[in-house]
């Protein structure tokens, strides 16, 4: 499939609300020429957009057999740019010295999994060059649970949610803190995107994920009446997307 339909088979690879979070991000990259982290950077589509996009990008991930999947990927695609990095985001400051400074870094769907998102968080803002910038997103508290999904999650770090989400006014807080200047935020992934990534984890309970995701895939293109549809029935999204500016230069779009 990567080889037929090229890096844009990354966005659909997963559940539906990956699409979501590349719609967000190719609103707020920057492009060519800056240096970029991705701080939990999964089947690495995002690492390759932005390196696609001209970024030199980091790419780290705490599993290797994710991140040689992931170099497999850049190479069948001709990607070159990216420097994957096996490490513990809990253990960032460690490898401060060698990863060095940059212009953005993306985290997505990462501080959830993490006791210690304060202390990321700040690692993550103490990365940036002065007005860099930090795209997170993360589930909103107040969404509804999907399918197999713990209201109450523990807190034991097992690479699964450590919490169940966040409000606005706690992400708000926790970037604050961390000498970040919130630049916008706004909600993704709505009724559609979450009604099928439940029926993709129910089928693939029943029927294996292959078969779930080729099932799935012909009702992808409904997302298109996410945004009407959600806010017709006040249905409450399943993240939050922020933008935080690191302090001492003006904030711009």
């Amino acid at each position: 499939m990567l080889r037929v339909l090229g890096w844009r088979s990354l966005l659909i690879h997963g559940d539906p609300c990956v699409l979501d979070r590349w719609l967000w991000l190719r609103r707020h990259l920057r492009m060519g020429g800056v240096r970029t982290f991705d701080a939990g950077c999964g089947n690495a589509g995002f690492s390759i957009y932005a390196a696609r996009a001209g970024n030199e990008v980091s790419a780290a991930s705490f599993s290797p057999d994710e991140q040689e999947a992931a170099r497999r990927r850049a190479d069948v695609l001709g990607v070159t740019g990216i420097d994957f990095r096996t490490l513990d985001l809990r253990e960032l400051d460690d490898y401060r010295d060698s990863l060095g400074v940059f212009d953005q870094i993306i985290c997505f769907e990462t501080i959830e999994h993490v006791n210690d998102d304060e202390g990321l968080v700040r690692s993550l803002a103490g990365m940036l060059e002065p007005g860099g910038r930090l795209l997170l997103t993360t589930p909103f508290d107040g969404h509804r649970p999907l399918y197999s999904e713990e209201r109450y999650p523990s807190p034991v770090e097992d690479g699964s949610h450590v919490r169940y989400g966040y409000s606005q006014e706690q992400l708000r807080q926790l970037a604050e803190g961390a000498g970040l200047e919130v630049a916008s935020e706004t909600f993704i992934s709505g009724v559609v995107s979450q009604k099928l990534t439940d029926l993709m984890r129910r089928l693939t309970g029943r029927l294996g994920r292959p078969v779930a995701w080729v099932l799935v895939l012909p009702l992808r293109p409904l997302v298109v009446v996410d945004a009407p549809l959600t806010k017709m029935l006040r249905y409450p999204h399943l993240c939050i997307a922020l933008r935080g500016v690191k302090r001492s230069e003006r904030v711009d779009d």
